[in-house]
């Protein structure tokens, strides 16, 4: 083989993550499992993923986050919530703007009630929303939402420090008990302005204290002995299921404790479902609730005011779809709403989407997961969830598995083509190592729950290339971009016969200076004819930069400015300011049949992007006889 041959066969186009396929018959342009930690880019780049970025103070406590909302009240507030170490909390920064605090709502909370479900319903009376919330239990719970700061009591008065809001414009209810340093009071009346009265004796209360209206527990509701598992508001009525019931209880719209019917049904009147499966969760699509159940069914609920004599009454239509085995979805956490289709992950661990789609005469629900269906079936779903976060550059799925530490993301990217019409790009990216529990969007930025410590991470455009840690140390993650198999080409395509030989490697990309970044070369099936590792940048072997400005520093300067919730970072000059690497590293030339790349790095602050890889493969002389029989 001549040593001056540098005609590269490279891969310059990544079509996303292919873990299914196998690997030695996958497209060349494809991602496959062994990659982890590794994102395709708007650029048409892989690069390394962000560090995540820990929220509020440092937690060692091992205690992992069990559920979790973000409530965007109808005061305009969005209050984290979650349930960590036997409690519920909400977050807060009501004493310093930007030091989030979380305060309890609920203690002592056994570890079978921590699967909690919420959603929010509109009390007509206060004007504003309620946060109602099941724990697999026979209660209902609601929570007004308040949070504010005490400046004095008195015998039966509780005043607050800000006089810019009433208690009410606060988020309290117009009666009920404000908890104040772990002591319960009570009040009836003053909500409207900025003193609490009728209140049990707060003279001993101290200014600056932090002020949380107290978690309402509505027992045997809907019904003794039924166990509220999953809830959803539809139109304002309470829809309540049970893993454990073929039971659907629906409230009244103006009270979601009053579950019974009456004999004649006005709209807005409370109902009751019998189903024939147990409930598997609830969702709303085209303004009706359609309820998963038992293995393989949907319910659509949908309702019909007629007039009888002259009275106008409401009639209940129950729709039963049939979807097949196993094809009803793995819980109530696990569904979603992406473009009006619903989402969700099924029994089998499939991601599916149903809905109305163009080339179909009716609704269906197909698999969205070919492309990992072997991974997804072997990954351990239990305590974790599927969140849409739609943006407007891309839709992404996201699902999280506490158990192993991966989430797993599939993304939709829509535009117009230059004629006009809709083209859409739809791939999965190699599963993230988060070991996190919960997905979270606060403020239009993406976090993450851990799996292990009461801790929330920023998990994108954090510019850092570390992960934070409970004790404050930075931690280290290692990102693979392993790519598909490939072979010597011949006139026809890929010669599967036919031994390839090269003495060369190249890399192309982007990265700083000092990042440590390193590659694989497996020679035959899983490096069976040789595995070969080779540098592509350290201190003493650097690769080629080209920057016209200062390169900047491990870690330095953002991948963009969104997160990745609003699509892909897009690019911008913050990419110029990272140097342009290209090495070419000698190999040793080994007749193979097929081989495979893989990029990779294991220290911190590793920053980097692939732009193009390949080796300088020709059809080797000698012919591949020994396998001949």
């Amino acid at each position: 083989m001549a040593t001056d041959n540098f005609e590269f066969d490279l891969t310059t186009d990544f079509e996303g993550y292919y873990s299914s396929q196998d690997k030695t018959k996958a497209g060349p342009k494809l991602l496959v499992r062994g990659s982890k930690n590794v994102y395709k880019k708007t650029s048409g780049t892989v690069a390394s993923r962000f560090g995540q970025k820990r929220r509020g103070a440092a937690d060692a406590t091992l205690a992992a986050v069990k559920s979790s909302y973000e409530w965007y009240n109808s005061l305009g507030d969005t209050l984290p919530i979650r349930v960590c170490n036997g409690k519920l909390q909400v977050e807060s920064d009501i004493v310093a703007s930007g030091t989030y605090v979380w305060y309890d709502l609920m203690t002592g909370i056994a570890d079978a009630n921590t699967r909690m479900i919420f959603d929010s319903w509109w009390d007509n009376t206060d004007k504003k929303d309620k946060l109602i919330f099941v724990q697999h239990d026979f209660n209902l719970y609601s929570w007004a939402g308040g949070i504010t700061k005490v400046v004095s009591g008195t015998v039966n008065t509780i005043t607050k420090l800000d006089n810019t809001t009433t208690w009410a414009q606060d988020g309290f209810a117009s009666t009920g008990t404000v908890t104040i340093n772990g002591i319960d009071y009570t009040y009836t009346g003053g909500a409207n302005t900025t003193t609490l009265t009728g209140t049990t004796d707060a003279s001993a209360l101290t200014s600056g204290l932090v002020g949380i209206s107290k978690v309402v527990t509505n027992s045997n509701t809907p019904a003794s002995g039924f166990y509220n598992d999953f809830i959803k508001v539809i139109n304002n009525r309470l829809h309540v299921g049970s893993y454990t019931s073929r039971l659907i209880y629906i409230s009244s719209q103006t009270d979601f404790t009053n579950f019974t019917v009456p004999g004649t049904r006005a709209a807005g009147d409370p109902e009751l479902l019998t189903l024939d499966d147990t409930g598997k969760g609830i969702t709303v699509r085209n303004g009706n609730a359609h309820i998963f159940a038992g293995t393989s069914n949907l319910y659509i609920i949908s309702y019909t005011q007629i007039t009888v004599d002259t009275t106008l009454i409401e009639q209940t239509t129950v729709n039963k779809i049939q979807l097949g085995n196993l094809l009803s979805a793995l819980g109530h956490e696990f569904i979603d709403i992406l473009n009006n289709n619903i989402v969700y992950l099924d029994q089998n661990n499939q991601l599916r989407a149903y809905g109305t789609f163009r080339n179909l005469f009716q609704d269906a629900s197909p698999s969205l997961s070919i492309s990992v269906v072997d991974e997804l079936t072997e990954t351990d779903f239990t305590g974790g969830h599927l969140r849409v976060i739609s943006g407007n550059l891309s839709n992404i799925i996201y699902i999280t598995s506490p158990i192993t530490g991966s989430t797993y993301f599939y993304q939709e990217i829509q535009s117009v083509d230059p004629v006009g019409n809709v083209v859409s790009q739809k791939l999965w990216h190699p599963p993230q190592i988060w070991n996190i529990s919960r997905i979270a969007v606060i403020g239009g930025i993406v976090f993450g729950y851990s799996n292990s410590n009461p801790q929330i991470y920023q998990l994108w455009d954090t510019d850092q290339w570390h992960d934070d840690s409970p004790s404050g140390d930075p931690l280290p993650y290692s990102c693979v971009m392993r790519m598909s198999y490939k072979r010597v080409n011949g006139k026809s395509g890929p010669r599967r016969q036919g031994l390839g030989l090269f003495d060369k490697s190249f890399f192309e990309g982007y990265m700083p200076t000092g990042v440590n970044l390193y590659a694989n070369i497996y020679m035959g099936y899983q490096g069976s004819q040789g595995l070969q590792q080779k540098i592509i940048n350290d201190n003493d072997n650097p690769a080629k930069f080209f920057s016209g400005n200062t390169p900047t520093s491990i870690g330095g300067g953002s991948l963009g400015d969104n997160p990745l919730g609003d699509g892909l970072t897009p690019e911008s000059n913050d990419q110029e300011l990272l140097p342009k690497f290209v090495v070419i590293r000698d190999v040793n030339p080994v007749n193979c049949f097929e081989y495979e790349l893989e990029v990779y790095s294991t220290d911190p602050d590793s920053r980097w992007e692939i732009l193009s890889l390949g080796v300088n493969i020709t059809l080797a002389e000698q012919q591949a006889v020994f396998i001949r029989k």
